[in-house]
């Protein structure tokens, strides 16, 4: 699913969004920006008026992961509830918000808009208000169209099959609104079918 966004007017949405494609371009990266173009589609499709604070934040979200700390990724694929885990999720959120504020301040973003984007950030992985709320189901459904060919061939062998199966579940049981879920359910659906068949033969799971 894709939307057709006319940005002209979005001057920080349009740097910011450039940012986070050099910085990925940077370590060779072109799945998370895929991931942060669609969940830009999803709050496009959730919610057409998104303004600029969030849109930024969706495209921006997971700007950590271009800057990862390789030994903070270690400890959380070691720990029991991996992709869960509640220390990392945390570091995640306000790791790339903290990235992307001092970003914003770079470009004379307004401090209301700076603001408004570091807290959506801060809280794209757990939610707590409406705005976040919606951010975190458009990272969701974004993820399940972007990344569980990744999760079902590379992290089920930096992990386990029963802790992607943990990170799908929880994906999807996160999402608070009732359309969002139900526009994801087939997605999720299909996400534990390529896992369970990729466990079974891991030569099976395909890219389509």
């Amino acid at each position: 699913m894709t939307t057709t966004l006319k940005t002209d007017h979005l001057i920080y949405f349009n740097q910011a969004k450039e940012f986070v494609l050099s910085s990925f371009a940077a370590v060779e990266n072109q799945l998370v920006p895929l991931h942060l173009t669609r969940t830009v589609d999803w709050l496009l499709k959730l919610k057409p008026l998104a303004d600029e604070a969030l849109l930024i934040a969706g495209v921006t979200h997971d700007i950590e992961r271009a800057f990862r700390e390789e030994a903070v990724y270690e400890k959380m694929f070691l720990s029991e509830n991996a992709f869960r885990d509640e220390a990392f999720l945390d570091y995640h959120q306000q790791r790339s918000a903290k990235i992307i504020d001092k970003f914003l301040a770079s470009i004379t973003c307004p401090v209301d808009l700076r603001g408004r984007v570091k807290h959506l950030i801060a809280h794209h992985e757990t939610g707590g208000d409406p705005e976040s709320n919606l951010l975190k189901d458009a990272d969701s459904l974004s993820f399940f169209q972007t990344n569980v060919d990744l999760f079902v061939t590379v992290k089920v062998r930096e992990s386990s099959p029963e802790k992607v199966k943990r990170k799908f579940d929880w994906m999807f049981e996160r999402i608070s609104g009732i359309d969002a879920r139900e526009h994801c359910r087939p997605l999720y659906e299909a996400a534990l079918k390529k896992l369970f068949v990729n466990a079974a033969n891991p030569d099976a799971v395909s890219t389509g």
